[in-house]
């Protein structure tokens, strides 16, 4: 099963991203690639210019220069 879709809210793929960190579940490096490439456009979208989402050990942030970020603990 695909544990990387579209639909899910991002928050969801936030928690997905929080569990591969943490070793919860193993995602190969395609779905990596497809779960951070989808937090980012979902952080373009979603969070307004300085705002960050914080969901388990992972942030989600919108820098004041519209560049986005994702971030470990």
């Amino acid at each position: 099963m695909n544990k990387i879709d579209p639909e899910l809210s991002t928050v969801e793929l936030m928690k997905v991203a929080a569990d591969d960190h943490q070793k919860k579940i193993e995602l190969t490096q395609g779905e990596r690639d497809q779960l951070f490439s989808l937090l980012k456009e979902r952080g373009r979208q979603e969070l307004e210019y300085g705002e960050e989402l914080e969901i388990d050990a992972i942030k989600l942030i919108r820098r004041v220069t519209g560049a986005v970020g994702i971030y470990f603990d």
